[in-house]
């Protein structure tokens, strides 16, 4: 399949190969039906990524209706009813931006559960993708403008504030879960925890190292 880029970082098949592919994402809760009390709901959640001059480049979106307006986010959205987290992956993608993207060529990098305790009904559990092939040119949406960003330099201050517990997990291509409570405001971060996917859980806590692989961490100011 074409590419609109590889990872400058990364051979072009380093996430198909290196990633557990999407069959070995975990079971969901069937999509439509009813959730019950205290549960998350199931969301996809797909990072792609070129090279362009030289550099590693991320694609997030301008959200403009629906959940996180206002906010600068991944691609992504809640599953429909009968499909597969990397058949949402793929749909997202493409209602989102335009660009189309092989189920084969997503690489699955893990999951993030955000809890809300002050608004339940937010509560989600997302699979997190990644791609560096497509085809087609990004454009905007009625839901979302994307937009190509440094891997080096997220647009932090426009994203939402967990971001920066584990988004560099992602931009690092390191497997890994996330797990996420929200303040009473449903805004900051009342406690994180990121831990590898194969390994125990370990807290995150504030930090202002750099991350993996090069990538920069934000500044942390909200303890675990």
């Amino acid at each position: 399949m074409p590419s609109n880029g590889g990872s400058a970082a990364l051979p072009p098949d380093s996430l198909r190969s290196d990633l557990p592919r999407a069959a070995a994402v975990p079971e969901v809760p069937v999509p439509g039906e009813p959730l019950p009390a205290g549960a998350f709901r199931p969301v996809v959640l797909c990072f792609l990524f070129r090279s362009e001059a030289g550099r590693r480049e991320v694609l997030l979106g301008l959200k403009h209706e629906g959940f996180g307006t206002g906010r600068i986010v991944a691609l992504g959205g809640k599953l429909e009813p009968g499909e597969t987290p990397a058949q949402a992956a793929v749909r997202e993608v493409a209602e989102e931006s335009g660009l189309l993207v092989e189920e084969s060529d997503l690489g699955f990098l893990g999951e993030v559960t955000w809890d809300f305790p002050a608004n339940p009904a937010w509560n989600m559990r997302a699979w997190i993708f990644a791609a560096d092939r497509f085809t087609g040119d990004a454009g905007p949406s009625d839901e979302i403008t994307p937009e190509w960003f440094p891997v080096t330099a997220p647009p932090w201050d426009g994203m939402w504030e967990d971001a920066a517990y584990w988004l560099p997990r992602v931009l690092a291509r390191e497997p890994f879960r996330a797990d996420i409570v929200l303040d009473a405001h449903s805004v900051g971060v009342a406690s994180a925890s990121v831990r590898p996917a194969s390994v125990g859980p370990a807290s995150v806590g504030p930090t202002q190292e750099g991350g993996t692989d090069g990538i920069p961490e934000r500044p942390l100011t909200q303890g675990t």
